[in-house]
């Protein structure tokens, strides 16, 4: 009897990353939790097994078809190893993700095909509760995995679109773009500051925006003072990945964001100015049929027929232009994964959860955990001008910033 692998048809916002992927950025990013003591392999192996029960789509390939990439389901063993590869690296297996540890931290990368940030935590909030579980014989009464098993693999892009197309806001300008010394080897560059939330939201409040603005406008002005003055004829955009899933009641745990583009044209201003331009931006991007809009003029794609007839090839050389074409109208990426929460039991076991993703470029990745903020860097760049401006300004506004690196040969 010939059994069939269940598979599934890859997502609207997944299309773009296999044919985008390069040997810089294999669209990977890293989710890691930091526990108070060190990580038992075995628990950890056991841990993931259970897991993967809650989570079956994440057991998936990537395959090619003639028309289309898609997923499916494998009977492949996910491994736990020690960390031994640079950070967002190629897989040691063909599934899209894997499990590694060092010390008293466990890493889960996840190819951005499968999913996004938020499906990525879900996924190790889950892990991480079977895992302290196991180890210190706890009982949970809280659910951390709210899902069934088809909502979580629900492509809720098909889901949610309504068939009719509606103009959003969109940038028209050409953005400016970094450049710069880039290392010879492919290597990531890791620079990570750890802040005290209640220090950040002091700071925000004392504009009048939330801290997510805030942190834009003195990540747009640290760009700006990096910049040549006769860039500053084009603006500094910033596209934020939007969790689509605060706009519909989805609990898949595939991709489900889209992204809106904050712009400033930078000429020397103060943070108070710069954060009154940049809510606004907030204000007007993330207006809910803005958004909406925005979702499904990208999923209404998939209904044109003759689109779906063009072979695998020819809209890998489309998508991979339209991606370039699109990084010309955004400076960077700041990823907002936002606060994290986990059940009280577990808390006196977690130090903290950091995230960030592999780039060809320069990104920023931001979330936090009871007190502890995390604002990771990573970037292509020998240079760490950005990043300096950065933490320097925290500084010099009175917040202990705790630094960390992987500091490589040819830094600058």
């Amino acid at each position: 009897m010939i059994i069939l692998s269940k598979w599934y048809r890859l997502d609207n916002a997944a299309k773009i990353f296999p044919p985008s992927r390069n040997k810089y950025d294999a669209k990977i990013f890293r989710f890691s939790v930091s526990l108070n003591e060190n990580i038992d392999k075995k628990i950890l192996e056991q841990a993931l097994i259970k897991n993967l029960e809650e989570f079956p789509i994440f057991k998936s390939v990537l395959k090619r078809g003639f028309f289309w990439y898609y997923l499916e389901e494998s009977s492949v063993k996910p491994l736990v190893v020690e960390e031994h590869v640079r950070p967002c690296s190629a897989f040691d297996t063909p599934l899209l993700f894997q499990v590694t540890y060092y010390k008293k931290r466990i890493n889960l990368e996840v190819n951005h095909a499968l999913t996004d940030g938020t499906g990525t935590l879900m996924f190790l909030k889950s892990l991480v509760a079977f895992y302290l579980n196991l180890k210190y014989n706890l009982k949970n009464s809280e659910i951390i995995n709210t899902a069934s098993t088809k909502e979580s693999s629900t492509d809720s892009f098909k889901k949610y679109k309504t068939g009719k197309i509606k103009k959003a806001i969109s940038s028209s300008k050409i953005a400016y773009q970094i450049k710069d010394e880039k290392y010879v080897e492919n290597r990531l560059k890791i620079i990570e500051g750890i802040a005290e939330v209640d220090k950040l939201l002091k700071l925000a409040k004392k504009y009048n925006v939330t801290i997510t603005v805030y942190l834009t406008s003195i990540l747009i002005k640290s760009i700006g003072e990096a910049m040549d003055i006769k860039d500053r004829k084009k603006p500094i955009v910033i596209a934020i990945p939007v969790n689509l899933r605060q706009y519909y009641p989805s609990y898949t745990v595939r991709n489900f964001f889209n992204a809106v583009n904050i712009s400033f044209q930078y000429n020397g201003e103060s943070i108070a100015k710069i954060t009154k331009v940049v809510k606004e931006e907030f204000k007007k991007n993330l207006e809910a049929d803005n958004v909406k809009n925005k979702m499904n003029n990208m999923a209404i794609l998939e209904d044109i027929f003759i689109l779906r007839l063009i072979p695998i090839f020819i809209k890998d050389l489309v998508l991979k232009y339209a991606y370039k074409l699109t990084d010309k109208y955004q400076t960077m990426t700041l990823s907002n994964i936002g606060v994290i929460k986990m059940p009280e039991i577990y808390q006196k076991y977690i130090d903290y959860f950091d995230v960030f993703i592999s780039t060809s470029s320069i990104q920023m990745c931001m979330c936090s955990y009871l007190n502890k903020m995390l604002l990771s860097f990573t970037s292509q760049f020998t240079s760490s001008e950005i990043e300096k401006n950065f933490f320097r300004y925290l500084t010099n506004e009175g917040v202990n910033i705790t630094i960390n690196t992987n500091k490589i040969r040819g830094d600058k």
